[in-house]
Formats: structure tokens, sequence, C-alpha cells
């Protein structure tokens, strides 16, 4: 196992250590978030909506004027939620150089806090591993070359959720759902971790939501509710416009619209947008019945508390994957979400001596290892035609065996409780 996923994480040699290395200060995703916080406090108003400068037709222009990077827009130049950009706000009174810095260290920072709350699962697991040396294995995974070289938000997210399993493990149910609200406003795409929650502790449900609608009321004055709505109207035409991308590695909805939609990136099996949407919905309704089906089994009390640990760490790794998957636009550096429920899985068959659940987590872990720059390499060049097109799921067929790994360690825990 160790073997498979050292060949996977070299399989492009130096080029996402590179990649990261010429971009980190010229970070691609960053800078809008930059940019609209920079406009937002020299122009905007508060309850109005986004300032005029961040149209399509200005907002790179605008951007130039900070010395920030233009971006390549094939939808709006801001669709992030706006309690999002209640982080970015004091970076604002910055230069775009120092800004890109400041948010650098600050993943960096909260790259070795994701160290140090993984550490113990991972031990558990059967791979000890102090956190000085899993924050620098973690600096050189792809994935998180990948979040460093875009300046994304997923080492956040993952430190979010981490720190919410980490406090519902130790009985903390409404301060675990508490960090999982956080993460929920930043993103959007843990609201699918309500579902859970609702069906296993309705007091922690209610955390959940509260602390989410005060963030989100909290941010109101930003953009106030038309940037709301324009994210809500703006959001399909975004992923429409960039669900064949080949950064698109982790999603359902990037595979199937990669085979039967197409696109500016991709040349599908056979144009029909309307059935790649009906297989997005019946695989998400698949995976949805699964984890919906493992939470309901969670009832009773076990005589053992750390199978009734395995088995509930396990039906929450479902709800982590589901979140990643059912993203419509799942980019690599998403991977680092699942980290926690790689571990979880690991955990469980490792305690339940299930071999073809480490095997499944072990396998998954090698594919989410491999870095873009390779699956690119092998789908060949964009438009990528529909078979070689495949290779960039790669990630979602690793997403999909910590899954099936997860959901054998919800089994099988449950069976040994019975």
């Amino acid at each position: 196992m160790a073997v498979g996923v050292s060949l996977c994480w070299l399989s492009a040699g130096a080029a996402p250590i590179q990649g990261a290395a010429t971009r980190v200060l010229w970070p691609n995703d960053f800078t809008p978030d930059y940019v609209t916080a920079v406009a937002w406090i020299r122009t905007g108003r508060a309850w109005q909506g986004w300032p005029a400068v961040l149209d399509r037709a200005t907002a790179n222009d605008y951007a130039q004027s900070l010395h920030a990077r233009g971006v390549r827009l094939l939808g709006p130049y801001y669709v992030h939620p706006p309690p999002a950009l209640l982080i970015v706000l004091p970076l604002a009174a910055f230069s775009y150089s120092t800004a890109v810095v400041l948010w650098l260290a600050l993943s960096l920072a909260l790259l070795a806090l994701l160290a140090i709350l993984l550490g113990p699962l991972s031990a558990e697991a059967g791979l000890p591993l102090r956190p000085p040396l899993l924050f620098l294995l973690l600096l050189f995974w792809p994935p998180v070359l990948t979040n460093l070289q875009l300046g994304q938000w997923s080492i956040i997210l993952a430190v979010a959720l981490a720190a919410g399993h980490r406090a519902w493990e130790r009985g903390d149910h409404r301060r675990g759902a508490g960090w999982m609200g956080v993460a929920a406003a930043l993103k959007l795409t843990p609201l699918l971790l309500l579902p859970f929650l609702f069906l296993r502790d309705r007091r922690a449900a209610l955390r959940f939501v509260l602390v989410f609608a005060g963030l989100c009321l909290l941010a109101l004055p930003l953009g106030g509710p038309t940037a709301w709505v324009a994210l809500l109207r703006e959001s399909g035409p975004n992923t429409v416009a960039w669900q064949t991308y080949w950064h698109n590695t982790l999603s359902l909805n990037g595979l199937w619209s990669r085979l039967f939609a197409g696109g500016e990136f991709a040349h599908p099996l056979v144009a029909s947008p309307s059935v790649a949407r009906a297989l997005v919905l019946v695989s998400a309704l698949c995976l949805l019945g699964i984890a919906a089906f493992a939470t309901r089994g969670l009832t009773g009390a076990s005589t053992d508390r750390e199978r009734a640990r395995d088995h509930e760490g396990c039906v929450l790794a479902l709800w982590y994957i589901l979140v990643v998957v059912l993203n419509p636009l799942g980019w690599p550096h998403y991977a680092i979400l699942l980290l926690l429920p790689a571990a979880l899985a690991a955990r469980a068959a490792r305690a339940n001596a299930d071999q073809p659940a480490r095997a499944l987590a072990g396998g998954g872990l090698a594919l989410l290892s491999i870095p873009k720059e390779a699956l690119l390499l092998i789908a060949g060049p964009l438009p990528a035609s529909p078979l070689r097109g495949l290779a960039l799921s790669a990630h979602l067929l690793g997403a999909l065996l910590l899954f099936a790994s997860a959901a054998r360690g919800a089994i099988r825990s449950k069976e040994t409780d019975a």
C-alpha cells in the first residue's frame, strides 16, 4: 500500500512542486477574494450589491490597478458566499503582494493545526506519525500543493471539519456541529452534513443552523441580500462553464458532464446534458440513500465504546465524502477534506480486521495522491476525448473507494455490536 501511494504521489515528478513554487505568490483563486474585499472597502456601500467595478467587463482591469493578476472569466468574477469575505476583509488593508504572503502564512499555520488534529486518528488507523512529520508529508502532498498554488480554502475547511469531529467524538455534539456550521457558512457544501445531524442529534442540528445563520447575518451588510441573490443566480451558469474543466476531478457532475454534456474542455460520447443531469441525480441519490440508511442504524447504545465510536465515525465519514463528491465543481485540492474520512475508515478497518476495507481505503488514498498534472498528461490535450477524459475522474474514483471502505466499516461495526 505504501509503495502504491508513493508511486501515485510521484507520478508527475517535480511538476506539482514547481507549479506551486512558481504561482504561490501569484495565486489565481485568492485574487478575486482579495480584489472583492478591496473593492467593497473602497467603493462599496452596506446592504448594497457588490461594487460595479467587479462586473465581468471591468473586474480584471480593476484587479490590475491593484497590482493583482487577471483571472480567466467564463462566469462571474466572485461567486463565494458573503461570510467568506469576513476572513479576507482584514487583508484589504495591505497591498496585494503582502496579502498573498499573509494568506499563505495562514494556510501553512492551519495546515500544521490540521496535522495535530489528524495525528491521533492516523495513529489509531495504524500509521503513527508525529505532527511535525505529518505536517511535512501534507505540505508536499499534491492536493495541498494545488491549494497553496491557487490560494484556496480547502485547508481552512478541513481544519473546521476536523475540529468539529474531534469535539463530536469527545461527546460535545453541539460544539462539533458549531464547527461544521462555520465550514458551511464559508463554502455552503458542508450544508450536506445537516441531514446527519438532524437524524442523530436535533440539538446539535439546531446549533449548526444557528451558527450558520449567525455568520450569514453578520456578513449581510457585505453586499446585502443582493449578494446572495447573485450567488444563487450565477452559480448555475458558472458550474456549466467550468464543469468539464480538467481540474474538476472529484465531482460526480464532472464525470457525467464530460461523458454526456461536453463543453469547451471535453468532447462527449453523446451530447445530451439532460442525460448527464439525470445520471448525476441518480448517482447522488444512491450515495445519499446509503449514508441516510447507515445513519438510521445509529440506534441504541453499544456496550463497547470504541466499537460505537468507530461505527459512528464511519457513518460520519460517508457524509464528509458526500460534501466533496456532490459538489458540482470538485477541484483536486478538495481532497484535503477527504483525509478525515480516510482516517476514520482506516481506523475502523483496522479495529475490525477488515482487510478489504483497508485495501479500499489505501487504494482511495493512492488515487487521491495522483497529481492533477499526471491526470492531464493521461487525458491528453483539451478538449479531452471521452475515453481518455475518464482519467480526469481518477480522484472521484478514489473518493468512492473511501466511501465503500467507510460503508463496510459502518456495517461491520454495527454487526459486531449486535
